[in-house]
């Protein structure tokens, strides 16, 4: 089964403010993710994006998309297989 999960909760997963919402979404995210937010960093590293962006660009490479639609990234630049396209220029 193939999931996506909103940047919003990997924030609230290591935002300490509240830390009951930490907690509740921190006991519900699969092991298996932690291997995104892992490799997210390393893109963001060698990308030079911003953590939540990587998060993004790597959903999407790992969702085998050929398109990021996003005004963020820089129209036309390649992030591994993925071109990136704003759709806001003509």
């Amino acid at each position: 089964m193939r999931v996506f999960i909103d940047t919003n909760l990997w924030a609230y997963r290591l935002d300490r403010r509240d830390p009951e919402k930490s907690e509740q979404v921190r006991s519900w995210l699969a092991d298996v993710v932690a291997d995104l937010i892992l490799d997210a960093h390393q893109l963001a590293i060698r990308e030079q994006l911003s953590w939540f962006d990587a998060l993004i660009a790597e959903a999407a490479i790992r969702s085998r998309c050929a398109r990021l639609f996003s005004e963020d990234f820089g129209h036309g630049r390649r992030i591994n297989a993925v071109e990136v396209v704003n759709p806001l220029l003509s």
